[in-house]
């Protein structure tokens, strides 16, 4: 199968295989037992969060371990607003984030709190002047992912956490679809909190990576918890942990000539899109990664089901809103058409993905597009 898809989710790398059943055999014990073979598993843990503070350019204190990123999401997310004076409860963000925060932020607005969405242009770019505005001393946090899932635009987030500090309001990042992809400083960008995930980077499912600055005040979500400084409750997955923090190792080493990589294919695929497919997004400032197209007269549901037939594997948006609209949302903050929205599809590139992919790729679609036509 060419597979078109990696924004969901990367093929996981043998170098991340081999650390996950070795520490799988090495490390097998619960980090909180005190004999030797706890000790030794917890060593793995200390040594991995040191890789990531080193990855993150952030003290590795401030580094947590989850079952996925959209449950570090949830957690950073209410572990900052648990911190914060209860006298603010306004909160900055877009339409364009990811399900797991969108989620959460309509809980916390039926919590009590403001949910300020500031509009985007059609490019999925951030309006700065509207969120400058927005942002005050009784703003309780600002959200503001680094790269959307749906078409790549780059938000600005070091400009929006530069803004933000100036009233003393934290900002969290999900950094997922950009981290190992672009250069990324949380310390220098002055990112309060920020959440990775290991499967998009040829790492294992089921490991999301935390980072909350411990200079800034926060409270557990979970009452009594005991693990992780109280972030986050249960046994920590050590095998896991590691062979996350090997494909991490692997994917910075790789990120430029990742990028530079994504770039020759955008500018391929860009070059060849049959006619009346539209490109969105910015391509002079958008992750080459990830390649949004709305098709002329054809939905995305009914062009992602004939490329699988051709064993082509794409999607019509984030996997985690399959069901719910799927790109429906950012689609319509970017101010497109409903009718146009439902004709969008995504396709994704790993650094596998080649321009004879995208070729048999444009093939199917162009060949679905005439034989839809011929049948109207």
């Amino acid at each position: 199968m060419i597979y078109l898809d990696s924004a969901a989710t990367a093929p996981m790398r043998k170098e991340a295989i081999a650390a996950y059943a070795e520490a799988a055999e090495k490390a097998f014990g619960n980090t909180q037992s005190l004999h030797d073979a706890g000790s030794a598993a917890a060593d793995y843990v200390v040594s991995c969060r040191k890789l990531w503070g080193q990855f993150l350019n952030v003290r590795s204190d401030g580094i947590y371990f989850t079952g996925n990123a959209s449950e570090a999401n949830q957690l950073a997310i209410r572990s900052l607003l648990n911190g914060r004076p209860t006298t603010c409860r306004q909160i900055v963000s877009t339409k364009l984030e990811h399900a797991s925060v969108l989620s959460t932020l309509h809980e916390l607005e039926k919590q009590g709190y403001t949910i300020d969405y500031i509009e985007v242009d059609r490019f999925g770019q951030v309006d700065m002047k509207a969120f400058e505005q927005a942002v005050s001393e009784k703003t309780a946090l600002v959200v503001m992912q680094l790269v959307n899932s749906e078409m790549g635009a780059v938000q600005p987030v070091k400009e929006c956490a530069q803004i933000a500090k100036r009233f003393g309001v934290p900002l969290h990042s999900d950094i997922v679809q950009g981290f190992g992809k672009l250069p990324v400083d949380i310390t220098s960008w002055g990112v309060a909190s920020a959440v990775c995930s290991a499967h998009k980077i040829g790492g294992p499912k089921g490991v999301g990576i935390a980072y909350l600055d411990p200079s800034i005040h926060w409270q557990s979500v979970y009452e009594g918890t005991t693990h992780q400084n109280g972030f986050r409750a249960g046994t920590i997955d050590v095998p896991g942990i590691v062979s996350a923090t090997i494909a991490a190792k692997l994917a910075i080493s790789e990120q430029p000539n990742s990028y530079e990589h994504a770039q020759k294919l955008q500018d391929y695929l860009l070059a060849h899109l049959p006619e009346g497919v539209a490109a969105t997004g910015e391509v002079t400032t958008k992750s080459p990664f990830i390649q949004g197209l709305i098709l002329p007269h054809v939905e995305g549901q009914w062009m992602m089901l004939d490329c699988n037939r051709a064993q082509i594997a794409i999607s019509t948006g984030t996997a985690c809103k399959i069901g719910y609209g799927e790109a429906m949302s950012a689609m319509l903050a970017m101010g497109t058409e409903p009718d146009a929205a439902r004709k969008f599809i995504r396709i994704s590139f790993h650094r596998e993905t080649s321009t004879r992919d995208l070729d048999e790729f444009i093939q199917v679609v162009d060949h679905s597009l005439a034989e839809f036509t011929s049948s109207l």
